[in-house]
């Protein structure tokens, strides 16, 4: 097996950013389609940061010629996560703030027409965002890159008397 030209903290940034633009580009959908506040809308973007991640230790260990060591790659998977992470809860942010209504004297909880949906208006949706980004996008997002970064070392690297990934 070759060894590639480029560096596993090379790859994991770029993985990180690829990962973290479709990431966004798929809440950014979300929010426009109000579709922000179902459930399965955040577990498609922590799919695909699981996906992202283990790609991402996949590739290291490609570049390293398969002598990578198994805390290597679990690092590499780690940063990769950090990044996408980071990135997605920055843009979350911004969306929020960006689709936030302007704030009355006089605030009006006013109901969503369909049910499933939470209303720009309602208190739910002002109120509830923090928890939703401390829950979603940073522990569950979190748990979900170190899962990825070690099931991707391990399954990368299942014989670590020898130097190969066979």
């Amino acid at each position: 097996m070759q060894a590639t030209n480029q560096s596993p903290l090379r790859l994991a940034i770029i993985y990180g950013f690829i990962t973290s633009a479709i990431c966004i580009a798929l809440t950014m959908v979300f929010y426009m389609t109000t579709w922000f506040s179902d459930l399965w809308t955040g577990y498609i973007v922590n799919g695909i940061l699981f996906i992202g991640t283990l790609l991402a230790v996949i590739h290291s260990n490609k570049a390293m010629g398969g002598r990578a060591s198994l805390g290597n790659l679990f690092v590499a998977g780690l940063i990769t996560a950090g990044i996408i992470i980071c990135i997605v809860a920055a843009a979350t942010i911004i969306f929020h703030l960006a689709t936030e209504p302007a704030a009355t004297v006089e605030t009006v909880d006013i109901p969503s027409q369909d049910g499933r949906q939470i209303s720009e208006y309602s208190d739910d949706r002002r109120t509830g965002f923090w928890i939703f980004l401390l829950s979603n996008v940073f522990f569950t997002n979190g748990v979900l890159g170190m899962l990825a970064a070690l099931l991707g070392a391990v399954t990368v690297k299942r014989n670590q008397k020898t130097p190969s990934a066979r």
